[in-house]
């Protein structure tokens, strides 16, 4: 089985990260699977050993460390950077040379706001490696998160980039919905040929799926993007979304506006960004 081989979990102490070991459960079921706890403090005071403050987080996080350990987790450890959060946590994911990123949002005061100095949203733009958003304030969908799963898809093989993780959950998967948005066209010549193009490429690859033993189906919308995305995904009650970062319209960096931002900002369920492989499309 395929999975993640070593996650940061960031965790700010706050009832939607505590959600977050849920979710790990969910993601990285292979527990082999090597996890770094992250608490990120404000200021040096905060980070002294000797303070209440340090002492009531460290309690904290060795809880977190326990329940790990007692899922079958056998190497979690634990780091306490100091600094701007999602500096540090970038910075602490490079230095331990974690594959997934995982962070929570908060609701209205994080994504619905859009705020582009927001930590998740920064982290977003700046880890080189797959980000996971929780947005899963109860924690009744944590354990369910692959249970419907969402690829939003251009056909380039940046906004494929997360099919190998997912044929490697294959046992734990239950029915994976690709979904392609057509946002232009000239004619409706045009719209038809792009469709029955769609329907060609989708068919594929939910054929594909079916080989590994993954039920999958395929949605074909039109508008925008983003818009779209988060409709089909409300609307098949999908549990996470996995996309890359470009690709399936998406805009390098997650620029303001872009497809990836939006569908961030507005899901209403999880989301995985996977960094877009540099390997060229054609």
């Amino acid at each position: 089985m395929s999975t993640f081989d070593k996650v940061l979990l960031a965790t700010d102490l706050t009832p939607q990260s505590d959600h977050l070991t849920e979710c790990l459960f969910s993601l990285c079921p292979d527990t082999e699977t090597e996890v770094v706890l992250a608490h990120v403090f404000d200021d040096d005071d905060d980070a002294d050993p000797d303070g209440s403050e340090y002492k009531k987080v460290s309690s904290r996080l060795e809880g977190y460390k326990k329940d790990l350990e007692q899922a079958g987790y056998e190497e979690v450890s634990v780091v306490t950077p100091v600094g701007e959060p999602f500096e540090a946590i970038s910075l602490a994911g490079e230095e331990q040379e974690v594959d997934l990123v995982m962070a929570a949002s908060h609701g209205k005061g994080l994504l619905k706001t859009a705020l582009l100095g927001s930590t998740t949203f920064d982290l977003a733009r700046a880890t080189t490696v797959p980000l996971f958003i929780s947005k899963d304030d109860d924690g009744r969908d944590c354990a369910k998160l692959l249970d419907m799963v969402m690829i939003p898809t251009d056909f380039s093989k940046k906004s494929l980039c997360a099919l190998n993780y997912v044929r490697g959950l294959r046992e734990y998967v239950g029915k994976v919905i690709f979904v392609h948005v057509i946002e232009r066209y000239r004619s409706k010549q045009d719209y038809k040929e792009k469709y029955g193009n769609a329907v060609m490429f989708l068919q594929e690859l939910v054929d594909e799926m079916k080989i590994f033993g993954i039920n999958a189906d395929y949605r074909i919308e039109r508008g925008a993007a983003s818009k779209e995305i988060v409709h089909v995904a409300r609307k098949e009650h999908v549990k996470l979304i996995v996309l890359s970062k470009t690709g399936a319209g998406l805009v390098k960096d997650l620029m303001l506006g872009s497809t990836a931002q939006n569908v961030v900002l507005n899901a209403d369920c999880a989301v995985m960004l996977f960094p877009a492989e540099d390997n060229g499309d054609d």
